[in-house]
């Protein structure tokens, strides 16, 4: 297999597709059906054409070397590899939920001793080393109320439907009062510019006397737009803007007035933070991350040990938010974090 390039191109192709080809899905919200299968496919020349360079190199390394040379790509060069700033395609994920430990040099070690099996019978033995003795962390979990909704992209955003997303919004504010001292509503919960209305803000401020509240919703200032989580404590409000936004998502990596003109009826590109943002309610600390954000590792290497998370997955279902978790979940543990993640479109969970 490994001596055969277009075997290595092949091999690339068929994976990008089957790891992403959801990403294409998105296009029905624009009308651009026609194109899904132009993406998918263009998804698989990307990979396959990576693959491919990786199976070129490995035809001109010695023998002694190839081995080291393929745990050394898998582990440690994919993370630099990220067409269009996208980073999703992560080896270490399928050792999230295995008895290996998720460090470099443990993903590094398993990885050597499956490429040298084939020389050295004896070498899945090193994988021996890597095996995760060690005992789930004991941490102090403040009271959140994490809230699940499945509302269906194409209401989302309806004009019609807004009010009745609003309306349930405080009917879960209301109905946690008491019961926590944490709530945490999914991105665009207020699928509006929330700070646009004085009436509301004011509202969420006189309610967050009685429970914090977290939720994710639009911010125009200065003529931008911005996705932003809004924090409302003891009458106060933060907000604070995305940092790392979705590529072709939320802002397009390259000739964007001319693809924003042909394809999204000249829709302006999101705007974004200077850098990540953290926060404080009580005694705790906590990162914000909105739903891409929580898959970008310099996130996790921020002091806190709590992250809240936010996400609108109803653009993908049912197959990006499982990605998604794996991702959150192997940086949570090689991080130690924990991560309260609500979500539009899955179900909320917590990870510790």
């Amino acid at each position: 297999m490994f001596h055969s390039n277009h075997k290595w191109f092949g091999s690339g192709f068929l994976i990008g597709i089957l790891w992403f080809y959801w990403i294409a899905f998105s296009l029905k919200y624009y009308g651009l059906w026609f194109l899904i299968p132009f993406v998918i496919f263009f998804i698989g020349l990307i990979y396959g054409s990576l693959f491919w360079t990786i199976g070129y190199f490995y035809k001109k390394m010695p023998k002694y070397l190839d081995a080291f040379y393929i745990a050394f790509v898998f582990t440690f060069l994919f993370d630099y590899f990220a067409p269009f700033s996208f980073d999703w395609l992560k080896p270490d994920i399928l050792f999230v939920n295995s008895y290996f430990g998720i460090k470099k040099w443990q993903i590094f070690l398993v990885l050597l001793a499956i490429a040298f099996f084939k020389y050295f019978k004896l070498s899945v033995f090193l994988m021996l080393f890597v095996i995760n003795f060690s005992k789930p962390q004991v941490y102090k979990m403040p009271s959140i109320k994490l809230v699940s909704t499945n509302i269906s992209q194409d209401k989302k955003w309806d004009i019609k439907y807004i009010p009745y997303e609003i309306k349930q919004n405080f009917k879960y504010i209301n109905d946690a009062i008491g019961k926590y001292k944490i709530i945490v509503l999914p991105e665009s919960a207020f699928p509006i510019f929330l700070n646009e209305y004085p009436n509301l803000v004011n509202n969420l401020k006189k309610l967050s006397f009685k429970i914090a509240i977290i939720t994710g919703a639009l911010h125009y200032k200065n003529g931008k737009i911005f996705n932003s989580t809004y924090v409302f404590n003891n009458g106060k409000v933060q907000i604070i803007d995305k940092h790392i936004l979705v590529p072709f998502g939320e802002y397009v990596p390259y000739f964007s007035k001319i693809v924003n003109k042909i394809f999204f009826n000249g829709a302006s590109d999101y705007s974004a933070s200077k850098d990540f943002s953290t926060f404080k309610i009580g005694s705790f600390n906590f990162i914000n991350a909105i739903c891409y954000e929580a898959t970008i590792e310099d996130l996790y290497k921020l002091k806190p040990k709590y992250i809240i998370a936010i996400s609108n997955n109803a653009w993908f279902i049912p197959i990006e938010w499982s990605i998604q978790q794996l991702l959150i979940k192997l940086y949570a543990k090689r991080y130690k974090k924990v991560v309260f993640h609500a979500i539009n479109g899955g179900k909320s969970y917590v990870l510790k």
